[in-house]
């Protein structure tokens, strides 16, 4: 019986030193089905663990390429196949033969946030619809025309887990996303000072855009619903600034409005009946009566009632300190 299994003297059985030792490493981490590590007795770093995942997925590609890759005649004849006659299989062949260029164009983005795997998987999307609308009638193979395809799915995604406010939604936008730190840098070691200014010389953008985006970079996304602290529980909503007139201002221009009111009624009065009456049509109805109706309802001519409009225009000017108008039309 082997010394684990026996005991001495009444006495369990211990293990040796290299046994404990081994027993210990062994039950740190342990490689599940899907190739993540379930911690047993310590905490796996985060880079041991993203270098796990990233070779049970090369693992992974390596089996479902068993044969091989694809060369110009094949690649051409499964992308015919696939135009065709939408066969299936030839566009999973097609998509499988090409699997590790997804895996080497997502270690370029392994520092960006995402997670490797969520990487891999837009990049697998990516590389899907540049599979199907590869032409083969074309020059080029499928691994120059989706690694556009993959690097732009990959991008976007990069985007879009930045946060729940979304950025980079224009073509100089994405440009300081992934530029800006690099630029920065390059500035610091040359020992210039790394301003807005040479920030957008360098990525060949606005200053505007340098300008409005960095505080949305180097800032954190926050809840408006969210309370302001542990002391202060109002939401963080309640105590911006809005950017609508103030209370004081409403109630200036509530009192500035009832004032012009009661101007506009007593000036009615100094005008004779025939203009108080053009005016209250044309300019105190919702829908405003035409000059025809009212030269036929007072018996006199469109002209003249345009006549008669501008003078008590004039009058109501007068009346209200606002000036009068000169010209002759109205003095008729």
């Amino acid at each position: 019986m082997a010394p684990t299994e026996q005991a001495v003297a009444g006495q369990p059985a211990t293990l040796a030193d290299g046994d404990e030792e081994r027993r210990r490493a062994a039950c740190v981490a342990v490689a599940n089905d899907q190739g993540e590590r379930v911690s047993v007795s310590g905490q796996v770093p985060e880079d041991e663990m993203a270098l796990h995942k990233l070779q049970v997925a090369e693992g992974e590609v390596r089996v479902a390429g068993r044969e091989g890759p694809l060369s110009p005649m094949e690649e051409r004849a499964l992308a015919r196949r696939w135009r065709a006659c939408e066969d299936e299989k030839a566009l999973g062949r097609l998509v499988q033969a090409h699997l590790g260029l997804v895996i080497r164009i997502a270690m370029e983005f392994r520092h960006s946030g995402p997670a490797m795997e969520d990487l891999i998987q837009e990049g697998n999307l990516g590389l899907t619809i540049a599979a199907r609308r590869f032409d083969p009638n074309r020059a080029t193979r499928l691994a120059t025309y989706a690694t556009y395809w993959i690097r732009a799915c990959m991008l976007e995604h990069v985007v879009r887990s930045h946060g729940p406010v979304r950025i980079g939604t224009t073509r100089s936008q994405r440009k300081i996303f992934f530029g800006l730190g690099r630029a920065r840098r390059k500035l610091e070691r040359e020992g210039e000072v790394a301003d807005c200014e040479k920030l957008a010389g360098e990525l060949g953008v606005l200053q505007e855009d340098v300008e409005a985006m960095t505080p949305r970079l180097n800032g954190r996304d926050v809840s408006l619903d969210a309370p302001r602290g542990f002391d202060d529980r109002r939401a963080m909503g309640a105590t911006l600034a809005e950017e609508g007139p103030t209370p004081e201002e409403m109630v200036a221009g509530c009192e500035e409005d009832d004032h012009r009111r009661e101007q506009l009624f007593e000036g009615l009065k100094v005008l004779d009946p025939r203009e108080r009456a053009i005016i209250r049509a044309r300019h105190m109805r919702q829908r405003p009566a035409t000059l025809a109706a009212l030269g036929k309802k007072f018996g006199i001519s469109r002209e003249r009632v345009r006549q008669l409009e501008l003078r008590a225009k004039d009058k109501l000017r007068s009346y209200c300190g606002l000036g009068t108008d000169s010209s002759p039309e109205a003095s008729a």
